[in-house]
């Protein structure tokens, strides 16, 4: 068994063309190998091009994909304060729709015993402090009471 090669051998056979036909099979050979090159430096640029247009595709997926996890979260957090659930845990929500994230707050918040959202207790009022104002109940409301309180005062 013989291996097919590349070219054709160059022996005997071409001997039998003649001058004419010698300088055919070189000009087809030159053709041939002029050809096979620029077979070669399209498929390159095929290439390149297919490379470039696969990259930006990538490049548009990463980006849906980015805003798709985007939105996800904005649901997440829209569905924890329809739910009146802290915003803290709205990454812990599973869903895909508004209403499979709302129905997976409330168990969320069965399971942790939250009956409202967290809101700061209202603040308690001061106890008075006696040091201030005197403390004495028996003050008068009019110039006159407390110009004799004051004189009550200076004499002791």
């Amino acid at each position: 068994m013989s291996t097919p090669n590349a070219e054709p051998a160059t022996g005997t056979g071409d001997g039998d063309l003649g001058e004419s036909g010698l300088a055919a099979l070189k000009a087809e050979r030159k053709a041939r190998a002029a050809a096979e090159k620029a077979q070669a430096a399209l498929e390159a640029k095929v290439k390149a091009f297919e490379d470039a247009q696969k990259t930006e595709a990538e490049r548009t997926a990463e980006r849906i994909a980015a805003l798709e996890k985007d939105a996800a979260k904005a649901l997440r957090y829209e569905a924890a304060e329809k739910a009146e659930l802290p915003l803290s845990l709205a990454a812990r929500l599973n869903g895909s729709t508004l209403e499979e994230l709302i129905a997976d707050a409330g168990q969320l918040k069965q399971l942790m015993g939250i009956n409202a959202p967290d809101t700061p207790a209202p603040a308690p009022t001061p106890k008075p402090d006696r040091r201030q104002g005197g403390g004495e109940t028996n003050a008068g409301g009019s110039m006159t009471a407390g110009r004799d309180l004051y004189r009550q005062r200076k004499r002791t």
